[in-house]
């Protein structure tokens, strides 16, 4: 159902250390660029959910939701989480929002499309337009 890397575990117990409520909600939002990614808070589980316990953490997701995308996978680069499922994908980014860059995602996005090495998509199209302009 779903996999919890052992780095993602670390850091969940580090955010969750001063909180009450001890469950992780998986939930399906929209995000930077209009594109659909998973986020998690802390919340108690409702009765439509799936209860799934990781290495002593609990986490709750929507049983449709979790049957449409499942498995589901959680990683961690120490401070933030990265979720995918089945068509959903880590974000990527344009610069403009806290996604990584690049075409996977890999790496942290500075915000400045025109120097990025591994542009995403928007970031190409600037640099692009920018190009074209030089060219003039």
């Amino acid at each position: 159902m779903i996999t919890v890397t052992a780095k993602a575990t670390e850091t969940m117990r580090e955010h969750l250390r001063n909180e009450e409520k001890q469950t992780v909600r998986i939930f399906l939002k929209m995000g930077g660029c209009g594109m659909r990614s998973f986020g998690v808070a802390v919340e108690s589980p409702l009765e439509s959910d799936t209860i799934m316990e990781v290495d002593g953490i609990t986490y709750v997701m929507d049983a449709l939701l979790l049957k449409k995308y499942e498995p589901i996978n959680i990683a961690s680069d120490g401070f933030s989480f990265r979720l995918s499922g089945k068509g959903i994908h880590p974000p990527l980014g344009c610069g403009t929002c806290g996604y990584g860059c690049g075409t996977r995602g890999g790496t942290p996005c500075s915000g400045v499309c025109a120097t990025c090495e591994n542009p995403c998509p928007t970031g190409q199209r600037i640099k692009a337009r920018r190009a074209k302009r030089n060219r003039c």
